[in-house]
């Protein structure tokens, strides 16, 4: 099938595309880094909590025991409902999405062994040993993936086993990572729209891509 490969120093999707398909204008380097964690608030010394506990007891001295209401019984709780089950089109956009993140820690993961298992649940078995050949060429140049790639579904249908994804695909923030450096590789990002069809099979109980097809027409998200 076609599926989605990387050659060396650029992003390709299949072999023998046009590589003006995948080229992107801008090849900027794109993370999300986390925001820097808020410092909480600062309780007081323990003594100082103990010294006015003490005072406060030492004022009251003699009083009579004030006697509290009772509390009120627990209201009941049962357990949470269960969230509705996925409709057969909301299972097929989580695999397909699942799929291309698959993929990205396939190919950083370096290692055939951990690549095929990670594959394994998004893709027909048939069609992983051609995907481990080419991410091995891709370790061989020492490139990893950098980023992800970014669906924009269009439409899901679904007949039977089969369904038919339409997708405006974003590999802008999609690029290659040159381990030995540590720098991402000018020139290896995608292009923003991409017009794919993609095939998705029910195979052991999970939606598997097993076929990607590039239309050389404009689409927009």
């Amino acid at each position: 099938m076609p599926h989605a490969v990387t050659a060396r120093r650029r992003l390709a999707l299949a072999p023998g595309w046009p590589a003006q398909l995948m080229a992107s204008p801008s090849s900027g380097r794109r993370r999300c880094r986390p925001a820097g964690a808020t410092r909480g608030s600062r309780w007081p010394p323990a003594a100082a909590i103990l010294a006015l506990t003490a005072a406060m007891a030492g004022c009251g001295g003699g009083a009579a025991a004030v006697s509290l209401p009772p509390k009120g019984a627990p209201a009941a709780t049962g357990p949470p409902a269960a969230a509705p089950p996925l409709t057969a089109r909301q299972q097929v956009a989580a695999a397909y999405a699942g799929y291309w993140q698959a993929y990205a820690a396939a190919m950083t993961s370096q290692n055939p062994v951990q690549a095929r298992a990670i594959l394994a649940p998004y893709n027909p078995a048939a069609d992983i040993p051609e995907m481990i050949r080419s991410l091995q060429r891709d370790w061989a140049a020492h490139d990893v993936a950098d980023g992800s790639a970014v669906p924009h579904i269009l439409s899901i249908q679904v007949a039977g086993r089969t369904a038919r994804l339409h997708d405006c695909l974003d590999l802008s923030h999609f690029g290659v990572e040159d381990i030995q450096t540590s720098q991402v590789v000018a020139g290896s990002f995608g292009q923003p729209q991409l017009n794919f069809y993609i095939t998705l099979v029910l195979l052991g109980g999970r939606w598997r891509v097993s076929n990607m097809q590039l239309v050389e027409v404009p689409c927009a998200p």
